[in-house]
């Protein structure tokens, strides 16, 4: 082989692996979400019809590939279902936010709320919200990257799903862009039912191990809380951490609730515990 048929280096190029995130990002705005959503009640006529993407961006107004770049989120998201390949169907909740959004858009977001705070991003968001009452719009978005596997590439995705995710009120924004946790599933602690109740409710106080005993809740005659809190090592019982023993106790009075503190010493010879009754 003479020189002018060997290979040359630059004759080769290597193809770059490309890598994507592990989970379905959107690929538009929350305003346009939002109109694709609307779009698939409408076209599958409140989601008695399989429908495809053609048919959404003739209802939408909106490019198909832009619908159809962004049905495999919708689809992780339980906004919509498909029955088969090609085509879609919105799912119940997406069908009543889009019936309702008609009328009162800020009401109908629940329905959005509740499907989303089951998926892996509303789940992040939740829990990260939990441990810490704000977050910067960043902080938000490198923990969803690092939940979803993406890569800078996936930036201005990730930047369209906390956009979304604002929009649900699951999460909510100030003048700052300092983000806090906004309405949650109101409706379920409206059928939550304190006929029965009995529940372990654990207490920490800073500074010592404070344990609980079971609550009992009866409604025959009102509403009655026993809680026992057992303080293992008095010396860890200083100034500070009665006092904020004192205050979590005063949070549960209020205008028509009393309570009363009163301390008893357990026959075994173990530590005292505080005894509160209403």
């Amino acid at each position: 082989m003479n020189e002018a048929e060997q290979p040359k280096d630059t004759d080769v190029k290597a193809r770059k692996p490309k890598m994507s995130a592990i989970n379905a990002l959107p690929k538009s705005s929350s305003e346009q979400l939002v109109k694709i959503i609307k779009a698939y009640a409408v076209a599958s006529n409140g989601g008695e019809s399989q429908v495809n993407y053609k048919d959404i961006a003739s209802v939408a107004g909106i490019a198909p590939t832009n619908v159809s770049s962004n049905n495999a989120f919708l689809e992780e998201s339980s906004i919509l279902m498909s029955p088969k390949f090609g085509y879609y169907l919105p799912t119940e909740g997406a069908v009543r936010f889009a019936r309702e959004a008609a009328w009162d858009e800020e009401g109908a977001k629940v329905h959005l709320r509740k499907l989303i705070s089951e998926t892996w991003y509303g789940q992040v968001t939740i829990q990260n919200l939990a441990l810490r009452p704000a977050l910067t719009r960043d902080d938000l978005k490198k923990s969803l990257a690092i939940k979803c596997g993406a890569t800078e590439g996936d930036a201005g995705w990730l930047g369209c799903l906390i956009d979304f995710i604002l929009y649900t009120n699951l999460a909510v924004s100030d003048d700052n862009g300092v983000i806090s946790l906004g309405t949650a599933d109101e409706e379920a602690s409206k059928h939550e039912s304190v006929s029965r109740v009995e529940r372990t409710v654990p207490v920490q106080v800073a500074g010592s191990q404070a344990k609980a005993g079971p609550v009992k809740a009866e409604t025959s005659k009102g509403v009655s809380l026993v809680c026992h809190v057992h303080i293992r090592d008095f010396s860890e019982l200083t100034s500070e951490n009665a006092a904020s023993l004192r205050r979590w106790i005063k949070l549960l009075e209020s205008d028509s609730v009393e309570i009363d503190v009163s301390r008893n010493e357990e026959n075994s010879g173990g530590p005292a515990g505080e005894h509160m009754a209403q």
